[in-house]
């Protein structure tokens, strides 16, 4: 097929590439000995159980069982087919795949994202080229008057869409780009005449970037100065939604924001892209935001990977009061399953109609550094705003009011912070007694008592119990065994003992272990690498409890001798079974007619014995 990827380089760029910074896009990893660990990306956690192995470019998550290679990971969570993760994975570390009798015109043999991905990065070109040409002028003159120069447009890939109807779909088809794929990524549209018109014209270009660098989206800004003739545009236009972009699920400026998010831990999300600008201009490098939408389920999922506080910066009025609300409803989705509960949502009020910059203005930067650091809990930020425009001059508002707040304190799942907000929030701003609050949230079915009716959060998930494949019936501490002889192989070859060579499949009872110590034989034995392990694997099930076993961590730190015992004991089971196979043949055998085979058997008995005892002469501690 024309345009099929070399398996040759499929494979180098697999074991070149650096996992740690690849997965590092999407949740945050510290290094715990030889591995990485973090918050799962793929499901709701509070305690990460997330690994990844630099040495073989692997993962496991031991919380939902999602395991993989590189390749996996990029399939898994940006929604690839193969041949589109093996070229994400190449343009983030500049590898220069080769194709099979690949051309100009064989484009469409390559992967949809692939093929959206190259068009949005050669319009970013286009737009980033004619910003700095004559006809970008008028744009830089905008970024000059609002305080920012060529360093702050670089910094966000800042272009320049020119103000006609048609240059940006010239060019690009000029390169052999298919009409359908720029129509695809929204870039153009068909005119009344069947040809290619340029969504974005005459504005200032914010390319959308996901969190590994690609380009997936635009948001454009009209430009004063500009003549738009008898049509008027919106203000700000994004893109709209295409396989690539969905603004549910992106912010804007995460990858120039990551390294802050993570060292402050913190993020400072807001509504507009001269917002985070002006942010990262004044020092604050955490900030991201929204792309025209409100703060969702799927944001608060990317930003918990890499920070617990959230802090938004949102208007005052009754549309930012909503969006508060939106967020912790989002915030409480999240958590649902335990997950993103632990999120600290603040909200920093702007007033009046200012942005964030015109926060830092106003303030300076120390001034803005105190406003975050004081901004207020979504909770009570939400409470004050509905109190602030409730009837408490009569009986009936001050009732409606505080049924109200009572509904909204219900939807705090703590309940240490339902009895805070009640008390501080409610009673006080309403001028009632906690203990009248308390009794009116009884009766509306919300629980404000310490002694009843909150189940406790975060009680551990029962585990597993240690076995290989969760086989009921089996001998726990045996499975348990086989499971740890298997870690021994894959992680710390070098400690097996001899007796590892002597051990079958049949040495192991639990029918996934034996199909584990199939693949290691397969493979070459104990000491290969884990990918030829993997590759002797018959199917992703089992691949994925290999890499699971890879790596896993004992539960006490064990040595060499220890992980000796463990495999001599396994071998001494089975001398064990054959004791009693020959006991049960005694048993059989007249001490006169069968004097020479009875002599025989008793010989073998003992010597199985003594080899049996000398195994297990090392007690494991």
């Amino acid at each position: 097929m024309a345009g099929r990827i070399l398996k040759d380089d499929i494979e180098t760029l697999r074991r070149q590439a650096d996992a740690v910074a690849v997965v590092g896009d999407y949740t945050t990893l510290k290094r715990a000995g030889t591995r990485y660990k973090g918050l799962c990306p793929f499901h709701n956690e509070k305690t990460p159980s997330f690994t990844v192995a630099p040495d073989g470019n692997f993962f496991h998550c031991f919380g939902c069982d999602e395991s993989g290679d590189l390749y996996d990971f990029l399939m898994r969570i940006e929604g690839l087919e193969f041949p589109e993760a093996v070229e994400a994975l190449a343009r983030r570390t500049g590898f220069t795949l080769r194709y099979e009798e690949m051309s100009t015109r064989d484009r469409q043999a390559v992967g949809q994202r692939s093929r959206l991905v190259q068009v949005t990065a050669a319009a970013l070109e286009f737009f980033t080229r004619t910003l700095y040409a004559d006809a970008g002028e008028v744009a830089r003159a905008y970024l000059k008057e609002r305080g920012f120069g060529r360093e702050d447009a670089q910094r966000f890939d800042l272009g320049f869409a020119p103000n006609e109807w048609e240059r940006l779909a010239q060019a690009l088809t000029r390169q052999g780009f298919r009409a359908e794929d720029l129509i695809e990524t929204g870039l153009v549209v068909r005119n009344e005449r069947g040809g290619l018109r340029d969504r974005f014209r005459g504005r200032l270009i914010f390319p959308v970037h996901d969190p590994g660098g690609d380009v997936i989206g635009f948001g454009g800004r009209i430009l004063p100065g500009l003549d738009y003739g008898d049509f008027d545009p919106p203000k700000y236009l994004n893109s709209p939604e295409t396989p690539l972009y969905k603004k549910t699920r992106v912010l804007y400026g995460v990858p120039q924001a990551r390294a802050d998010i993570v060292r402050t831990q913190q993020v400072l999300i807001c509504e507009g892209y001269t917002d985070v600008m002006a942010l990262h201009q004044a020092g604050f490098g955490n900030a991201v935001a929204t792309c025209g939408t409100a703060v969702g389920v799927e944001h608060l999922r990317m930003v918990s990977r890499y920070a617990q506080k959230v802090v938004f910066a949102f208007d005052g009025d009754e549309a930012g009061v909503k969006a508060a609300e939106r967020a912790w409803e989002a915030a409480r989705t999240l958590g649902g399953d335990g997950g993103g509960a632990d999120l600290d949502l603040r909200v920093l009020v702007l007033e009046d109609g200012r942005d964030p910059a015109d926060l830092v203005r106003d303030m300076g930067v120390e001034g803005m550094r105190d406003a975050v650091a004081g901004a207020t809990p979504v909770v009570p930020f939400v409470l004050r705003r509905r109190l602030a425009g409730a009837d408490l001059g009569s009986e009936a508002g001050r009732t409606a009011a505080l049924h109200e707040a009572i509904e909204i304190v219900g939807r705090e799942p703590d309940l240490d912070l339902r009895r805070e907000w009640a008390r501080t929030e409610v009673a006080a701003g309403i001028g009632v007694a906690y203990e009248f609050v308390v009794r009116s949230a009884k009766r509306l079915g919300v629980e404000l008592d310490a002694h009843e009716g909150v189940a406790p959060m975060g009680q551990a998930r029962q585990g597993r119990g240690g076995s290989v494949g969760g086989v009921a019936s089996l001998d726990r501490a045996r499975v348990r065994r086989e499971r740890d002889v298997l870690r021994t192989a894959l992680q710390v070859p070098q400690w097996l003992p001899d007796e590892w060579f002597e051990l079958a499949e049949d040495d192991f009872t639990h029918p996934v272990a034996r199909q584990v110590f199939a693949a290691v034989q397969t493979a070459g034995g104990a000491g290969v690498e884990l990918a030829a392990v993997l590759d002797a694997a018959p199917d992703d099930s089992l691949r994925g409890k290999i890499r699971e076993i890879a790596l896993e961590d004992e539960v006490v730190p064990i040595d060499a001798d220890v992980a000796a015992w463990r495999v001599r004991s396994l071998l001494a089971d089975r001398l064990q079974a054959e004791e009693r196979t020959l006991k049960q043949r005694l048993q059989t055998l007249h001490h006169t007619s069968d004097r020479e085979e009875l002599m025989a058997v008793l010989g073998e008995l003992r010597e199985l014995e003594a080899r049996r005892r000398a195994l297990t002469s090392v007690s494991e501690d």
